[in-house]
């Protein structure tokens, strides 16, 4: 009997000398693609960093105080100044500022309305594309040394984690000490130990001294791997390169010879204050958080040495479509372990310090998504593996498929609700201050005041003209708050005797009373009406504005922590964050 010839490309047999096309083997072929080119993977990493900046919270009062303020003074001369900004302290390096200033300065032709704005959004923008551009270096360098499945994987976990959407547009020395990181992890994939120097002299003088710790991995392979003389010259020169003007951007702005990094390190390590000051917390802390803003990446990031050792090499060394190195066999799971190290360093580090705040593990961000990227590399070619032995070809393949898909998925919905939620349900003070009339020109000061939200201003950037001034009413806090810049007293030069170096309240940095305030911004229960500040009569005060925020201590954990449609409105509770005026007011 006659059978038609099978046409190429149909279900059955396949053509001689060409293994048959089925869905299994189209899924692993798209896995081990070739990588990205960097100019794509940046693209990709730049719109997911652009969304941040759009979106992001302020998610510490740090950044508000110790720079947004203080960058905001500098730009448009008005901002809070905390101590570690007094001329007798000078803790903190203006140069950082001025950095940040840069991007800012076209919106100076806007004016000082809704213009500042404009300004902040700039700065944010800048901040994720630098960001952006240091991890698509890495990415670059893990494709070229690397089974692409891991490439792939390490650009998914950078673009959805929810810890990234945090920390890549925050304005903090530890955020920009993360991009010199990466950028110094990248340099040591590629083997140029000049260029880990130069990112860890930029990272650690121009960024967070303390966060040299983290570098401790990367200076050892630098010493194995380059001329000890010509790489101590190489150091020299890029301290010189940043120290000096550090210093002398200290001096212009201080008004005298001093060392801000150096106050610094003997306030905070040295010995000469007491971060603990500010608040311990348990060995627990960063675990917490860090399940907190990376879910399931953080358990395979720290897994990794063991998946790897259990996976053995083959699992991530560099496979058909990889780059020159990848097929020659030049990655190796001991370069990927050093490449991941300072996350565990830098995790113990912290963990052993009693004074803990959320932003200090944004340091090894990049790193948590690179060690979870190649654990599921190592957990996909172990499952196979073992899958194989039990079951059929036919059979092992599609699960390992499965289990691979299914374990990204639910990282990338993770991510992603836990990104959402932030928004949701804490994004109404980024707004509320924008509800402000405008006010230009010349003119009497407009008091904005907040008491018990102090801590949530999101900074001066938010009002809408040159005559508002934050200010705090008593709401029993009792530790040392910040105070405006006086131009009289000299600005940045100025000294307040309102200032110490021990967290000592001081009265002479509150308000009067909130009855001498224009407008005043706090929080409402909605069930009994009741607000969170004591503003005296109440008939003396109109509602502006009044927006959505979640009153955490009555809501679920999962629905508060996690934004899931249609669940979490039911379940969350909600106060008003509320902007009111003084009748009479201006």
């Amino acid at each position: 009997m006659l059978r038609r010839r099978r046409p190429e490309g149909e279900a059955g047999e396949a053509p001689e000398g060409r293994p048959a096309s089925t869905p299994t083997s189209r899924v692993a072929a798209t896995a081990n693609a070739a990588a990205l080119s960097p100019a794509a993977a940046f693209a990709l990493l730049a719109a997911a960093r652009l969304i941040s900046a759009a979106l992001n919270i302020i998610h510490d009062c740090d950044e508000t105080y110790n720079y947004l303020e203080p960058l905001h003074f500098v730009l448009y001369g008005s901002g809070m100044q905390t101590w570690e900004y007094g001329a007798q302290f000078a803790l903190r390096a203006y140069i950082y500022l001025l950095l940040h200033a840069v991007p800012a300065a076209p919106a100076l032709l806007l004016g000082t309305g809704r213009g500042k704005l404009v300004a902040f959004f700039l700065i944010k923008a800048a901040l994720g594309l630098a960001s952006a551009a240091t991890e698509a270096w890495l990415y670059r360098a893990i494709a070229q040394r690397y089974r692409p499945a891991l490439a792939h994987c390490f650009l998914l976990f950078l673009c959805v984690a929810s810890g990234m959407f945090a920390s890549s547009t925050s304005m903090l020395p530890s955020s920009f000490t993360m991009y010199a990181l990466t950028a110094a992890a990248a340099g040591m994939l590629e083997g140029s130990p000049y260029r880990v120097i130069a990112a860890a002299a930029i990272g650690v003088v121009w960024g967070w001294c303390v966060a040299g710790f983290a570098f401790l991995p990367y200076a050892l392979w630098v010493l194995a791997a380059a001329p000890l003389f010509r790489a101590v010259g190489v150091l020299l020169l890029c301290l010189l390169g940043t120290l000096g003007p550090l210093a002398l951007v200290d001096r212009h702005f201080y008004g005298c010879w001093t060392a801000s990094l150096w106050n610094f390190i003997q306030y905070n390590v040295v010995g000469g204050g007491d971060s603990a000051l500010y608040g311990v917390e348990g060995p627990a802390y960063y675990l917490r958080n860090g399940l907190n803003n990376f879910q399931l990446l953080l358990p395979l990031a720290l897994a990794l040495p063991l998946l790897a050792a259990a996976a053995g090499g083959d699992a991530l060394r560099g496979g058909k479509g990889g780059g020159a190195k990848a097929r020659s066999g030049g990655g190796g799971v001991l370069r990927l372990l050093l490449c991941v190290s300072p996350l565990y360093v830098w995790l113990g580090a912290i963990t052993a310090l009693p004074h803990k705040e959320e932003r200090f593990l944004y340091v090894a961000y990049p790193l948590v998504c690179l060690a979870a990227a190649a654990s599921c590399t190592a957990l996909w070619s172990l499952g196979r593996r073992l899958l194989g032995a039990l079951l059929p070809q036919r059979a092992s393949a599609p699960l390992a498929w499965a289990g691979a898909a299914l374990l990204l998925a639910s990282t990338c919905l993770l991510a992603l609700s836990r990104s959402a939620a932030l928004v949701v349900n804490y994004g109404a003070p980024m707004r509320i201050y924008t509800r402000l009339p405008e006010v230009a020109g010349h003119g009497p000061l407009v008091p904005v005041c907040t008491g018990a939200e102090w801590y949530r201003f999101p900074s001066a950037f938010h009002l809408p003209g040159e005559r508002y001034r934050l200010q705090f009413i008593n709401s029993g806090f009792t530790g040392l708050l910040p105070r405006q810049f006086d131009a009289s007293q000299g600005g940045t030069r100025a000294a307040p005797r309102q200032f110490n170096d021990r967290n000592r309240e001081e009265p002479d940095n509150y308000w009067p009373s909130a009855a001498n305030c224009s407008y005043v911004v706090t929080l409402r229960d909605r069930a009994s009406g009741s607000l969170i500040d004591e503003l005296g009569d109440l008939a003396a005060w109109e509602e502006v504005a009044a927006l959505p925020f979640l009153d955490a201590a009555h809501s679920p954990a999962l629905t508060r922590a996690f934004y899931i449609p249609g669940l979490s409105p039911a379940k969350n509770r909600q106060m008003d964050y509320v902007l009111l005026r003084r009748k009479g007011a201006q």
